[in-house]
């Protein structure tokens, strides 16, 4: 779609749909390649992503509709293979990079975790599992938990609800004196399911 086309389908989104307190995240039971959708709190999609079943580096575009047309954020991976894997979340319409996600190595062993970064690439807070990884891998129904934290504060906490034929999350952002873009919550929380995603595979 051309740039001005977006940027009108970008104003005719409502204003407040990437400030909201919640946004939930399913992903249904059957879809061609694991295909999320990113509800509000009100039930509105405020974004929608296709993770690809074969790539060689990972690449996510979110859409703010199914048919993926409008995007409005692009998770891309830094490397093909690494310990320490790092995702840059930018603006998909204005390539403004929002932060970054890097894998703290080995700590998967135990329990799932991340460095948050800003955009000059300094770290400023963490994303940590709050259950067992290693339970998880022998009990796959067991829901999960993570948190989200920058600056020293709480300012997400990401919730598995349990559910016999999708998966589901839901995200709840705590407010704070100094607000994060909701957007890099969700990118974040993204990240945080597909870890989930490969370690049940």
């Amino acid at each position: 779609m051309p740039a001005d086309l977006i940027a009108a389908a970008l104003d005719a989104l409502p204003p407040d749909l990437y400030q909201r307190a919640t946004y939930r995240i399913v992903r249904p039971l059957f879809s061609l390649g694991r295909a999320y959708h990113v509800y509000a709190g009100d039930g509105r999609l405020a974004l929608f992503v296709r993770h690809p079943l074969l790539s060689l580096r990972e690449r996510l575009l979110l859409y703010a509709d199914k048919d993926e047309t409008v995007p409005i954020l692009e998770v891309r991976a830094r490397q093909l293979i690494s310990l320490y894997r790092c995702h840059d979340v930018l603006d998909a319409f204005t390539g403004v990079r929002l932060g970054s996600v890097r894998t703290r190595g080995l700590s998967f062993l135990l329990r799932d975790a991340w460095d948050i970064l800003d955009p000059d690439d300094r770290v400023c807070g963490e994303m940590v599992e709050d259950t067992l990884s290693w339970l998880r891998r022998l009990l796959h129904f067991w829901p999960g938990r993570h948190h989200v934290e920058i600056g020293g504060q709480v300012v997400a906490r990401l919730t598995q609800v349990f559910r016999f034929f999708r998966k589901e999350f839901v995200l709840d952002i705590v407010p704070t004196d100094d607000p994060v873009d909701p957007r890099f919550l969700v990118a974040c929380a993204l990240l945080a399911v597909l870890a989930d995603e490969r370690r049940e595979s």
